[in-house]
């Protein structure tokens, strides 16, 4: 599986909680299982983040398994998630090799996983019956046939899902520049490649998680989840920038001159705080 940084994971945080649906969430809070603890499953875990922007929406007793094949990641997961309860006011403290989280909202026992989800695949991971299976900007990274394996587990374990900023493909900046459309469809195309999983879904991800949990009988519901980033927020865009222009050049190496002016055009916008990046994504929650 491709691996992320901690600090693109950081930088990245704010925006995806801001762009979340958290109405999708609120209407899912209503089909979970009543009894106490919820069992959920994080997939794809990286720091952690997915924990921290969840959890409280969810409220009441939950027991967290993060899971990630980086144990890094996962050991930075833990720390942030600490850092963000006290922040918050909540008791931390450790119960064997669980996290604990107690406020007044929530109770929470966090668990890591090391675990490489593309390689070994889902049938040894074990999947909380009757609750929550979950994961954030994970989709559009995985092959479909993983995709299709992931809905049947998910339906013999009777488990709720919730699955977040599935990046769909959509992208508009501003101010518009005549390479744009093109380095687009270049990181569109590099999106499909191999992550691990095989040949990626990439925008195509929210599409077919849609259909696939829908032919396991479930309730499907989807909404836009876009990252908005403005001119204020130059380290995000700057960094973007570099992915597209960095994905752009595997896929078109021959067009390194009128890609790197493009990138060079579009920093410039960046630096002179004229610059917004509207991408698409589409959180999606599913039950039976």
């Amino acid at each position: 599986m491709s691996g992320f940084s901690a600090d693109w994971l950081a930088l990245r945080e704010p925006f995806d909680a801001a762009a979340r649906a958290a109405a999708l969430v609120e209407t899912l809070r209503g089909h979970l299982a009543r009894g106490a603890p919820l069992d959920i499953v994080d997939l794809g875990a990286g720091a952690g983040s997915n924990l921290r922007w969840l959890a409280p929406r969810l409220g009441g007793e939950q027991r967290w398994r993060l899971v990630d094949h980086d144990s890094a990641l996962l050991a930075a997961a833990s720390e942030a998630t600490r850092e963000w309860a006290v922040r918050r006011g909540a008791t931390v403290g450790r119960v064997g090799d669980a996290l604990t989280v107690r406020a007044a909202d929530l109770a929470c026992e966090v668990r890591t996983e090391a675990r490489d989800l593309a390689r070994n695949g889902l049938a040894a991971t074990p999947l909380p019956p009757g609750g929550l299976v979950t994961a954030a900007a994970l989709l559009d990274l995985v092959a479909e046939p993983w995709l299709e394996t992931l809905a049947a587990h998910c339906r013999q374990a009777g488990a709720a899902v919730c699955f977040a900023l599935t990046y769909d493909g959509r992208t508009v900046c501003t101010p518009n520049e005549p390479d744009d459309a093109l380095v687009l469809e270049l990181f569109n195309r590099h999106q499909r490649l191999d992550k691990g999983f095989g040949a990626a879904l990439g925008p195509d991800a929210a599409h077919a998680a849609e259909q696939h949990f829908a032919s396991q009988g479930y309730r499907v519901m989807t909404a836009r989840s876009d990252w908005d980033i403005g001119p204020q927020h130059a380290p995000m865009q700057r960094a973007l920038l570099d992915g597209w222009l960095g994905a752009a050049l595997e896929i078109a190496p021959r067009q390194r001159s009128s890609l790197s002016d493009w990138h060079r055009r579009r920093s410039a916008h960046v630096a002179a705080g004229r610059s917004r990046l509207e991408i698409g994504h589409v959180d999606l929650v599913g039950w039976l």
